[in-house]
């Protein structure tokens, strides 16, 4: 039977392999993994992002669920752990740089809008201690925390939003 690139396999094309594997070297991304590289890593985040998975199981299943259109991207089966292994170890700079790599390749409208919209986002604890009786607390401190989105292009903060400690930063 004659093969046929998965729709995924064709979005994916565009990305030089090359040039991502001296990424990979230059940030040493593959140090401490053996059967789960970088490659594989971009291909399943990917995925992620385009299905809008919401957790690492849901990821796991619906990769796992198409193993047989992975060999063509060089890839396999995932579990769980490995992922979650890699998230914490790989460096993120190889991934901010195959960033750039791709956004070369879109024309410059594409990429002048994509300036607008980045922005920095930050929550800082603020420390009360034991002296404020209403002050929560998130396990680590007791106090409130301060949630900055800073817009870069106009070197100001966009929204700031004082909440207990406890709450998430998502």
């Amino acid at each position: 039977m004659r093969f046929a690139p998965t729709i995924f396999a064709q979005l994916v094309e565009p990305l030089d392999r090359r040039r991502f594997e001296a990424i990979v070297e230059r940030f040493h991304a593959d140090a401490y993994d053996k059967s789960f590289g970088s490659w594989e890593h971009l291909m399943v985040l990917i995925h992620a992002q385009l299905t809008n998975a919401s957790s690492l199981r849901a990821l796991e299943t619906g990769w796992n669920a198409h193993a047989n259109g992975h060999y063509h991207l060089g890839c396999g089966a995932i579990a769980r752990s490995t992922l979650a292994d890699a998230n914490a170890r790989r460096p993120v700079e190889a991934f901010a740089e195959v960033l750039t790599m791709v956004a070369a390749l879109t024309d410059r409208s594409t990429r002048a809008e994509a300036k607008k919209l980045l922005r920095l986002i930050d929550s800082t604890p603020i420390p009360l201690g034991k002296l404020f009786d209403w002050a929560k607390s998130n396990g680590r401190i007791r106090g409130m925390k301060a949630h900055v989105v800073y817009d870069p292009g106009r070197d100001l903060p966009r929204i700031l939003d004082i909440t207990d400690a406890n709450v998430n930063d998502a």
